[in-house]
């Protein structure tokens, strides 16, 4: 639980320093209250987790994509057992990992709600 604590301190101070950075920096996006920094980290941080889940670092070595009849038939005589199971616990990681982050973006949403509810 202390890991997840310290997991979501950590990921919310690099994204709002990102955004700090970013606005101070260029001033595109003209932000001037806390809710719109929240929004942003928010979005930053769902947005990489979105990321994450759709296109996960180092997945599919086990699964061919191509259906060619001669990569079919070649990758049926190769025993894919212990690749499959690399592959199914970088999924399991990769699926941990993404669940941290969405639970990192909630203080921030929270932040964001709040402050549009206060106005």
């Amino acid at each position: 639980m202390l890991g997840l604590v310290r997991f979501v301190l950590v990921a919310n101070v690099i994204a709002a320093v990102i955004v700090v950075g970013l606005e101070m920096s260029t001033g595109f996006f003209g932000l001037k209250f806390v809710s719109d920094y929240a929004f942003f980290i928010v979005m930053l941080i769902w947005g990489t987790t979105a990321l994450f889940f759709m296109y996960p670092p180092l997945g599919g070595m086990g699964q061919s994509e191509s259906d060619d009849k001669v990569d079919r038939i070649t990758d049926s005589m190769v025993d894919r057992s212990v690749a499959d199971e690399i592959d199914d616990k970088r999924f399991s990681e990769n699926t941990a990992f993404c669940i941290k982050l969405l639970i990192a973006g909630v203080p921030a949403f929270l932040v964001c709600v709040l402050a549009s509810i206060a106005t």
